[in-house]
């Protein structure tokens, strides 16, 4: 027998099926017993050679390393460990136990209300597939002529547990030329009639850009028949083309793995690495981004922890707002629930974690402008997940709050989407010529359609605020939370003070004349205080209000009393419903007019009041907006006169009197 020949390879994590012991579940505990390894043999493939290989574990206790499972080690999902919310559990420390034929340990489960279902899945015999994942340090190789050779590992550690859904054996998979988070693995053959040492010059080499086309490899194996020894060198070609894209795109070995693991052709591959590209912040990304289309790929791990931060913030910075329903707009959600006490700071260590930056010798301050993206570090780039987390926070806030405020004259608009901010004219149509009888044999005559015409234009209004790195390292929620709260007010309040200006500043008309004008035959000859004989008058103006071609009655009814503040109430008692003593008390309109209380009219007048016709009936106001951007938006960019990043709070926005006939003014007393 030839003598041992030691080699040495760089050997990815490995994974391998676990049983679980259904009649250790324990309810109380939420434990549940796991037979990690029972030292059979599984297939699996070395992509060094091409060759496939019989792989055991070793039971016996000076064969394993047991520390990490023995001290606790953790219980995840499906292999991914992207966030803390991807743990489950964890390994009760000092509980594995070894005998001759198997490998024990007990694991528990965490009692957070995201793992609830899990653990009843665990109960009810539905989640019944558990892996391990672990590391081979050394293998012992026998080689027996015309048999599959024996790879036994004789220095092993179980580092890992995950409850899956359908466990594989991830060693199995196609591997580089030195895979990410991989280890030195001593291979000793024994029973050898060849040399079996691997030099470093016969590895395959993975080209440092991305490959067109994947490479075409060679094989020193003997050609044969079934065309195996091809096949494995064309899928060695694919894996390896698959692995360089990814590492050029920055994107983790995981995301590779599934990617070969799929079969798709390698142009496909390509396709989704720059798609991936895109989600993972290369490109234009964000909380909310659109999940992968490709369900074999799956979603990034970190869309999760970044939906759970995002919920915590939002909880955090606004617990108290509420929608038009009286709903809390934010609130806190399992996945958010594991983040709520975390400082800014925590935060963003966590991201910038989980994008593989090592963040274990930065100050607060060189944290702080990793995360805004004011650095560059291990490829984390200026458009970085942290910033444009936050970013999409203070934009949520901002819309939230903008919703939240009062606008009083919503009911008397209607909306009008522009195109853009070029001079827009709205036609008003005017009536239907009236019909005209025809006497038999006679001819019908036309007639026209008047129109006036009323112009605006979109104007912008906007400010800058800034995330500085000093609130970032001060953890100035207050500050970060207010703000955008502030600004989405000011939105609603820049909105109000445009609408009501049309109303209060008389504006010049598309005929020339001012709004409320005795031309019109929509203002008060004398001014009169609120009561059954100055309103009669307001009414029957509108109700007399003739069409564009000068004949046509409208018979608009009014549907709004609009008043300044200091007149709120005389208003209300005025409109109430009230059983009168004597027929001539009766209010006619009581019940039929619905009080418009505006405090900026009080600015421009504390008497004046008016009465305005339904939308439904005729254009009052028309509220422009920009195509696609209706209320305030956000832009962001990391700043260079300011330490930290920029947020610009945009309104595009205009407001326009569409027609002074369904509009009565009196001054007032």
């Amino acid at each position: 027998m030839a003598a041992a020949q030691p080699r040495t390879v760089e050997l990815p994590p490995l994974s391998v099926r676990a049983e679980v012991v259904a009649k250790s579940i324990n309810d109380e505990t939420r434990t549940v017993d796991l037979i990690f390894s029972t030292g059979a043999a599984v297939d699996r493939m070395d992509f060094w050679t091409g060759k496939r290989y019989m792989e055991t574990l070793s039971l016996e206790p000076e064969h394993i390393r047991l520390d990490r499972l023995n001290s606790g080690a953790p219980l995840l999902d499906s292999h991914s460990a992207w966030s803390v919310s991807d743990q489950l559990g964890a390994v009760v420390p000092g509980s594995v136990t070894l005998t001759k034929t198997e490998a024990r340990a007990q694991a528990r489960f965490s009692k957070r209300d995201s793992v609830n279902e899990v653990w009843q899945d665990v109960r009810d015999g539905i989640i019944n597939s558990v892996s391990v994942g672990y590391r081979v340090y050394k293998f012992e190789e026998t080689e027996e002529k015309d048999k599959v050779p024996v790879r036994r590992a004789v220095d092993w550690e179980p580092y890992e547990i995950s409850m899956v859904s359908m466990p594989a054996d991830a060693g199995a998979k196609v591997r580089g030329e030195k895979p990410p988070n991989s280890n030195p693995c001593q291979i000793v053959t024994r029973g050898a009639s060849k040399e079996t040492t691997m030099r470093d010059d016969e590895r395959p080499e993975t080209s440092a850009e991305v490959p067109q086309n994947p490479p075409v490899l060679s094989t020193d194996d003997p050609p044969d028949n079934d065309g195996r020894a091809e096949a494995i060198a064309t899928e060695r070609a694919r894996a390896q083309g698959i692995i360089a894209a990814c590492r050029v795109a920055m994107l983790p070995q995981s995301f590779a793995d599934k990617l070969i693991e799929s079969g798709k052709p390698y142009d496909e591959c390509a396709r989704l690495v720059f798609v991936e590209m895109g989600k993972r912040g290369q490109g234009t990304r964000g909380p909310s981004a659109i999940p992968p289309s490709d369900p074999v790929v799956g979603a990034d791990p970190l869309e999760k922890q970044l939906r759970g931060i995002e919920n915590a913030l939002l909880h955090r910075s606004a617990p108290d707002l509420k929608d038009q329903k009286g709903e809390p707009c934010f609130k806190l959600s399992d996945e958010g629930r594991e983040y709520r006490g975390m400082s800014l700071l925590d935060i963003a260590r966590q991201i910038l974690n989980a994008r593989g930056v090592r963040t274990t010798s930065m100050d607060k301050r060189a944290l702080a402008g990793a995360a805004l993206g004011l650095e560059t570090r291990a490829g984390y780039h200026t458009t970085s997940d942290f910033a444009i987390l936050l970013a999409d926070v203070q934009s949520k806030v901002l819309r939230a709050a903008y919703g939240e405020a009062p606008q009083t004259w919503m009911p008397l608009a209607r909306r009008v989407v522009l195109p853009d901010f070029k001079t827009n004219k709205q036609l008003q149509l005017g009536e239907a010529p009236t019909l005209l009888e025809v006497l038999e044999h006679g001819e019908f005559t036309r007639g026209t359609i008047a129109e006036g015409k009323e112009e605006f234009t979109l104007k912008t209004y906007g400010r800058v605020f800034a995330i500085t790195r000093q609130a970032l390292i001060n953890d100035d929620t207050d500050a970060f939370a207010r703000v955008p709260a502030e600004f989405g007010r000011s939105a609603r309040r820049k909105e109000s003070d445009l609408a009501w200006a049309q109303i209060t500043s008389n504006p010049v008309m598309g005929d020339a004349q001012v709004l409320f004008h005795a031309d019109h035959d929509n203002l008060a000859g004398a001014a009169a205080a609120i009561d059954i004989g100055p309103l009669g008058i307001g009414r029957a103006a509108l109700r007399m209000q003739t069409g564009l071609d000068g004949t046509s009655v409208l018979n608009l009814t009014p549907r709004y009393l609009i008043v300044p503040a200091g007149k709120e109430t005389i208003a209300d008692q005025f409109v109430s419903v009230i059983t009168p003593a004597a027929a001539g008390s009766v209010n006619p309109f009581q019940g039929r007019l619905t009080v418009i209380s505006e405090p900026r009219l009080d600015a421009n007048s504390s008497t004046a009041w008016y009465l305005a016709a339904s939308p439904d009936q005729i254009d009052i106001l028309l509220h422009g907006v920009l195509e696609g951007n209706e209320g305030p938006a956000i832009d962001t960019r990391v700043g260079f006169d300011i330490d930290g990043i920029e947020i610009k709070c945009r309104l595009d926005v205009a407001f326009k009197v569409a027609d002074w006939r369904g509009l009565f003014k009196n001054a007032g007393a």
